[in-house]
């Protein structure tokens, strides 16, 4: 009787020294830097490739609420170049009379700072272009994209078009 008292105490206190063991496993492995820097690339990554097609997009009838859109979308020098935005300029994007829509076709972080909160995109794009009494038109181009991290989250800080060309 006393061996089979002495076999569940060691039972039980092996029990708990896995357990123990293992939920500390669980969470240094959950919480390595290797995990947390793959979400937060896989973040910056999602979140640019939805901020570069909202650049590309803009409907003819809501001018305003598009560069609105952009300018939720960006920061820094870009979104100060949008905030430049005139009103000859949005006469002109309404009068074209196209809906432009853009959609990501592939892309990819080539830099990502986590600590600065910094990254760099490159993507492909499709736009496709709407104007009424036309077959839409399809152009595909390809940004070099910088994102920085604010407070609301990533926003775009550059967008640049690649020459097709280009490598």
């Amino acid at each position: 009787m006393a061996a089979v008292k002495v076999a569940s105490v060691v039972l039980a206190a092996s029990a708990a020294v896995f357990a123990g063991w293992s939920g500390y496993e669980w969470y240094s492995t959950a919480h390595s830097p290797s995990v947390t820097y793959g979400v937060a690339r896989d973040e910056a990554l999602a979140t640019g490739r939805t901020l570069v097609a909202q650049l590309n997009t803009l409907d003819y009838h809501d001018v305003d609420g598009g560069l609105g859109k952009w300018l939720s979308a960006s920061t820094g020098p870009l979104h100060d170049q949008l905030a430049r935005t005139d009103d000859k300029t949005k006469k002109t994007l309404a009068e074209n009379a196209t809906v432009a829509t853009g959609r990501v076709l592939d892309a990819a972080l080539s830099e990502l700072d986590e600590h600065a909160g910094t990254a760099k995109m490159l993507a492909s794009v499709e736009i496709t272009m709407a104007k009424q009494g036309t077959a839409p038109a399809i152009k595909r181009n390809r940004f070099a994209a910088a994102l920085s991290r604010t407070a609301d989250g990533w926003k775009l800080s550059a967008l640049d078009q690649l020459p097709v060309g280009a490598r």
